[in-house]
């Protein structure tokens, strides 16, 4: 159920729709505080945020159709009606390169630079998209509390279910929503010690974004896996579409930063100990996924061995950065 916050007349708004509201406004001047201190110009801004939202909430809405069909009558009915349905954030990435893909064009073409400005923003609205959903019946975790000392946020939520009685699970998205603010926090910090630091190859624009996508990237590994209704490929329903983007776009970025790290320090060691320590991690969060998929009653060990493996994964794509850098 959706608490409504406003009902008059015809105009109904719900609690989990101003909470949205809230962080894309927070998103909103954050960006262009951000955007001004990295010498871009704030106006367009206004132009980002807007088309990031065009973009993503049709391409989010695509991809939930594709994975669940079963709940929508055809792909025309689930981009125009909006009333019922979900979304598959990981769309949001692409609407927002589109978007600033265009909106760049009147910042001297630097869309790298505006994605940086925008990267700690878009971490504070998943934030917030993830908070609303305590005022609706999103947060679908698979992981029950059974522990009455536990039964209370941060760790876990009253659910009520089919046969309405309250059940109380882990808490996933509250507790994504304090990840999304500790990566907003990183973020911040990057960007304004790290973000002119140069590369021994190539520039330093576009960093910011891409921690974003690497400290997201590993939070979603592990939180997607305790959702009951994640998104699954057609043809693969043992790692969720939302993984698959994840453990992606970390690899990109491992293989991004190998390039340019063996370009400029020629082949060493610790490239081979990196490389093999993130396959360990990746292999890590693997097998934790079989075996929680498997052993349901062993989901304490298994998130907390899949926690560290992200971890481990981040940590091994970080220091790749490390050694790009003039330091």
């Amino acid at each position: 159920m959706n608490p409504i916050a406003i009902y008059s007349g015809s105009l109904v708004i719900y609690w989990s729709a101003l909470v949205i509201a809230a962080g894309l406004i927070a998103t909103l001047f954050m960006t262009l505080s951000l955007q001004g201190s990295n010498h871009g110009r704030r106006f367009v801004v206004f132009l980002l945020i807007p088309l990031t939202v065009i973009f993503s909430v049709p391409l989010c809405r695509a991809i939930h159709w594709y994975c669940h069909a079963e709940q929508y009558g055809s792909l025309i009915s689930a981009l125009t009606d909006y009333s019922s349905g979900s979304y598959v954030l990981a769309g949001a990435l692409l609407g927002a390169w589109l978007a600033a893909l265009i909106a760049s064009r009147l910042d001297n073409g630097s869309a790298a630079r505006l994605l940086d400005a925008f990267a700690p923003g878009a971490a504070l609205a998943i934030a917030f998209i993830r908070l609303s959903a305590l005022f609706n019946s999103s947060c679908r975790s698979k992981i029950p509390v059974t522990a009455p000392a536990l039964q209370h946020l941060p760790l876990a939520s009253g659910v009520t279910n089919s046969a309405g009685q309250v059940e109380y699970r882990f808490a996933t998205f509250f507790v994504q929503f304090l990840l999304m603010l500790v990566i907003c926090y990183l973020l911040l910090r990057f960007f304004y010690r790290r973000r002119n630091v140069p590369m021994k190859s190539g520039s330093a624009e576009g960093n910011t974004f891409r921690m974003f996508l690497l400290y997201y990237g590993a939070c979603e590994l592990a939180m997607d896996s305790t959702r009951y209704d994640s998104s699954f490929m057609h043809f693969n329903g043992f790692v969720s579409l939302v993984q698959i983007v994840a453990a992606v776009s970390i690899l990109a970025l491992l293989i991004y930063y190998s390039v340019h790290s063996v370009r400029a320090n020629r082949m060493r060691y610790y490239h081979w100990l990196i490389w093999i320590g993130w396959f360990l991690a990746l292999l890590m969060v693997g097998i934790s996924e079989y075996l929680v998929q498997r052993h349901g009653d062993w989901f304490l060990g298994c998130y907390g061995a899949m926690a560290l493996g992200c971890f481990l994964m981040a940590f091994a794509v970080y220091r790749m950065y490390k050694s790009c850098c003039e330091e």
